[in-house]
């Protein structure tokens, strides 16, 4: 991991209404870091800070130890998302969350941000809009793991990218997938080569368009239908 000793340029970066740091107007008080690709930002077990990570660029994975077995893909971090917000309460990190890519992160600290929201309106409700985001989504991935169905998963994975890409301001239908396909099969609990087979189903359904890991979606409410379980697949596979 590298730490950049340059000032971080707020006024700059295209995440800045979305970053608490920016939000409150001191650039000093964050640092900016750039990670390598399979690098950990941080791990489980290690000692919980005062700060919290803003991507600025590139992507990230969560990870859970398993009692038995390799560690398991609990969720997935894009720019310009957070991380660390899950151990504020806590001594020690439950996860480890590791780059996908080459990818940057802004280290900024907490208390000073949470001081700072309670004495300026706007900056209280950015805070707010950020632990509310959070919990929406941590409750839409433990509905998502509910689903029987590997196809449901998959819908519903790649809707939630997409929803993501539209909070802040992107094209939802157009994104690049960083993840590979065994880090999707981490993540929705089956082989990667179940993973391969529902990229394929889809593709042939024309449901997207895929270029390598850049990928288009082209039917939006049959993947909608698909993730609530309510749209038929002709073409049955195997989790």
């Amino acid at each position: 991991m590298n730490i950049s000793n340059e000032r971080n340029n707020c006024t700059e970066c295209e995440h800045r209404m979305t970053c608490v740091g920016a939000a409150a107007g001191n650039q000093d008080a964050s640092q900016r870091i750039r990670i390598e690709r399979h690098t950990s930002l941080y791990e489980a077990g290690a000692m919980v800070g005062d700060h919290i990570f803003n991507i600025r660029k590139g992507s990230f994975k969560v990870l859970r130890a398993a009692q038995c077995g390799p560690a398991q893909i609990i969720g997935f971090a894009l720019a310009p998302d957070f991380l660390g917000l899950d151990a504020l309460d806590s001594r020690q990190y439950a996860n480890t969350v590791v780059a996908l890519e080459d990818s940057e992160v802004c280290s900024i600290n907490w208390n000073r941000h949470a001081f700072e929201g309670r004495r300026r309106p706007v900056m209280r409700a950015s805070l707010h809009a950020l632990l509310s985001r959070e919990i929406r989504r941590e409750q839409r991935a433990a509905l998502m793991l509910r689903n029987t169905q590997a196809e449901q998963r998959m819908a519903d994975l790649l809707l939630s990218l997409s929803q993501r890409r539209a909070e802040y301001g992107h094209e939802p239908e157009q994104f690049r997938l960083p993840m590979s396909r065994c880090d999707i099969a981490s993540y929705l609990g089956v082989t990667a080569e179940c993973v391969s087979r529902l990229l394929l189903n889809f593709k042939q359904r024309a449901l997207f368009e895929l270029r390598r890991r850049d990928i288009k979606l082209l039917d939006m409410p049959t993947l909608h239908h698909l993730a609530l379980g309510r749209a038929p697949s002709p073409v049955l596979v195997a989790a």
